[in-house]
């Protein structure tokens, strides 16, 4: 019993220095591994509007989907900042405000992009949307052929408000007019 027991103390005292040698020591296990990782990219372009600092500021600001509030507007009288009064005549008047369009490109060939817009509904009686000197409807109108992507391009909204009587040809006075306008960026 004793060899047992002399035998069993010695395995003992052979384990205690290798517990307490460093990992290192020891010697570490590694494993490793791969992953494949494909990535598939796609071109396209977005259509940001921002505000210009000429013009009023815009809600939504940096989006596809901004609005742009024209406030009160009356052929005498203050307006608010950022539009203008542009023209006053006999039969009707115009403001105007700018705003800023950029396209932003990623992975196409095309160097510049067409800026086309249209009113998404008939405008209200009497008033008249324009931008950058292109009388809008329903149908696509090109109001940018040659645009330069990744900046900022200024644009015109121009609103002529006939002046004739409600109901004669003239807009509802008082009451809040909205209209969408729909601008599609088509890269070149």
């Amino acid at each position: 019993m004793k060899v047992h027991h002399i035998v069993r103390s010695l395995r003992w005292l052979a384990l205690v220095p290798a517990l307490l040698l460093p990992l290192s020591a020891r010697g570490q296990l590694t494993a490793s591994g791969t992953i494949n990782a494909t990535l598939i990219n796609k071109n396209g372009i977005a259509l940001v509007f921002d505000p210009d600092p000429s013009g009023v500021t815009l809600g939504g600001a940096g989006s596809s989907a901004a609005s742009l509030n024209l406030g009160t507007i009356a052929a005498y009288g203050t307006l608010s900042p950022g539009v203008t009064l542009t023209n006053v005549g006999t039969s009707s008047f115009t403001v105007q405000t700018y705003f800023d369009v950029e396209v932003i490109e990623g992975g196409l060939t095309s160097t510049s992009y067409t800026l086309s817009a249209k009113l998404a509904a008939a405008a209200p009686t009497g008033l008249s949307y324009v931008v950058d000197g292109v009388t809008l409807t329903t149908a696509a109108k090109h109001i940018q052929t040659n645009g330069t992507y990744n900046t900022n391009v200024q644009h015109i909204l121009s609103l002529v408000v006939s002046t004739a009587a409600p109901g004669a040809g003239g807009p509802t006075v008082g009451s809040p007019l909205t209209t969408t306008l729909d601008f599609t960026a088509t890269s070149n």
